[in-house]
């Protein structure tokens, strides 16, 4: 049985629809993204750095972008309108930007123009296919155990193929402009090694038999990877993301992001956050997460590390500053906006946050600097 149900944080359950396909749906993925003259005020759930470039995703497969700080914003050319959740730049020119019915869009001018690499149609036959032959060999096997496993895992692919392109990807990371992944609902894991020309199913290197939400992955500064998830769970790969650790943190609650903050001693501590601000701490070579104040009882819907300290951002649009390596959490300036992500301000000076109404920046000091002449 699963835990609960679809994410609940803003910057989810704004984005996650799961109906039956119905034609409008299926256009989605044809009918290209409306030009409109307020796309860089509409629901934008996603945002990133292509270089100096704030570029962000959302509603109706919108993509805006600005190089002057958010004074002003373009809209992209984009060849389909479902909702965009994420967006990552490796390298300025190289992008890949994720949402509703499966898609992958690829860019490669730093998200002046885009093109779709996958959808859900295309994932929906990968797993129906990876199915049938796991239940062919269990069944050469003659485990029942395994047999009844594999049976209904089949049946699962079977149902979700006829239900259509349904299952939204939630996250994106790539390592550079060849190797990444893409993250999603009900446990969805793609890799890929040739910048998305091909994908790969990679779902079944996670143990995760419940079928849990990925809501979030990316990379510490050390290199680990960290998949932040339903139910409490953060994944963690110390290989690239060829193998999986499960770290349940004890929590049963939606978990939207995790991050690694060097300790002290030099090594890495990780961090998770999620659903009502809860926050929690897993010390290097600890075994057990431990929570920390947030100072909020909002959703945490994203975070960063900004001159090594970490930055979360609240559903309300508050920000809140870590210390001392991230054991500590205070409010500093937010947005007036509800808040869905976040990422770097051009320069490094602050951060860009988007959310309802478009994206926003501010700026950001630490008491360190406060402290200097």
């Amino acid at each position: 049985m699963r835990a609960s149900g679809v994410p609940s944080t803003l910057a989810l359950s704004l984005f996650i629809t799961f109906a039956p396909p119905t034609q409008a749906a299926l256009d989605q993925l044809t009918l290209p993204a409306l030009i409109s003259p307020r796309a860089a005020q509409s629901m934008l759930l996603g945002v990133a750095l292509a270089g100096e470039r704030i570029v962000a995703v959302g509603e109706r497969g919108i993509i805006v972008h600005s190089d002057d700080r958010g004074a002003s914003w373009t809209q992209a050319d984009v060849p389909l309108s479902a909702t965009l959740t994420a967006v990552h730049f490796p390298t300025p020119e190289k992008g890949w930007a994720v949402g509703h019915d499966g898609v992958v869009l690829h860019t490669s001018d730093g998200g002046i123009t885009w093109r779709k690499q996958l959808d859900g149609n295309r994932t929906n036959a990968m797993a129906l296919e990876a199915a049938t032959e796991k239940e062919q060999a269990v069944r050469a096997a003659g485990d029942p155990d395994a047999l009844t496993r594999a049976e209904l895992a089949l049946d699962d692919a079977r149902a979700a193929s006829k239900f259509g392109p349904s299952r939204p990807l939630l996250s994106v990371w790539f390592k550079n402009e060849t190797e990444g992944f893409a993250a999603g609902s009900y446990g969805l894991l793609l890799r890929t090694t040739n910048g998305g020309a091909d994908w790969a199913l990679w779902s079944d290197r996670i143990h995760n038999p419940d079928g849990f939400h990925f809501n979030a992955i990316t990379a510490t500064p050390a290199g680990t990877l960290l998949i932040a998830g339903e139910a409490g769970h953060v994944h963690r790969s110390l290989d690239g993301g060829i193998t999986w650790q499960s770290l349940p943190t004890g929590y049963k609650g939606q978990l939207y992001g995790a991050l690694g903050v060097r300790n002290a001693s030099g090594g890495e501590d990780l961090l998770a956050f999620g659903f009502g601000g809860n926050l929690f701490r897993l010390p290097a070579g600890a075994k057990d997460w431990a929570p920390v104040p947030s100072g909020t009882a909002k959703n945490l819907t994203g975070g960063l590390l900004h001159h090594g300290e970490p930055v979360l951002i609240a559903q309300d649009g508050q920000l809140l500053l870590g210390s001392d390596h991230g054991r500590r959490f205070k409010p500093v300036a937010g947005v007036p906006l509800p808040a869905a992500a976040i990422a770097p301000a051009p320069g490094g000076s602050g951060v860009a946050v988007s959310g309802i109404g478009g994206v926003k920046l501010v700026g950001i000091v630490h008491r360190t600097q406060e402290a200097k002449p």
